[in-house]
């Protein structure tokens, strides 16, 4: 009889630390998540910053050239937009956007703007402006 209360008591006694660790094991799966969501939020604060930079920058180069005629305003937007292509090129190798992941309404306006400012790249000059213009009305209202 004595081994029989202790042979359950020992199977209660692994039945609840069984039950802590499953705990455990729960509360570190959920922070694990956690990070996972924090760091796929980091990448696409990230890639707001890089994009909003080469925007700017994009812009200002273009009012350069605005200032310019004839061939060297041609050549003066080819350089601008060749930097600009350059640098969008590498913010995308460096932020995928297979890591980040579209959680609100602003996110997936983000994500069309950048598609139909990508659309604008082949175009030049008064098209081109047009279609930025357009891009930017119908995504940044």
């Amino acid at each position: 009889m004595k081994h029989g209360v202790g042979l359950v008591f020992a199977a209660c006694c692994l039945a609840l630390a069984g039950c802590n660790t499953m705990e455990g094991m729960g509360t570190d799966i959920a922070r694990g998540g956690q990070t996972i969501q924090d760091a796929a939020r980091q990448v696409r604060h990230d890639w707001r910053d890089a994009s909003a930079r080469n925007e700017r920058e994009y812009e200002a180069a273009r009012a350069h050239c605005a200032g310019l005629a004839g061939a060297d305003h041609d050549a003066c937007m080819d350089q601008a937009r060749a930097r600009y292509n350059a640098r969008m090129s590498a913010a995308r190798a460096e932020y995928p956007r297979t890591s980040m992941r579209a959680e609100s309404e602003e996110d997936r306006l983000e994500d069309a703007y950048d598609a139909a400012r990508d659309r604008c790249e082949s175009l030049r000059g008064r098209a081109e402006d047009q279609c930025i213009t357009d891009a930017r009305i119908r995504y940044h209202q």
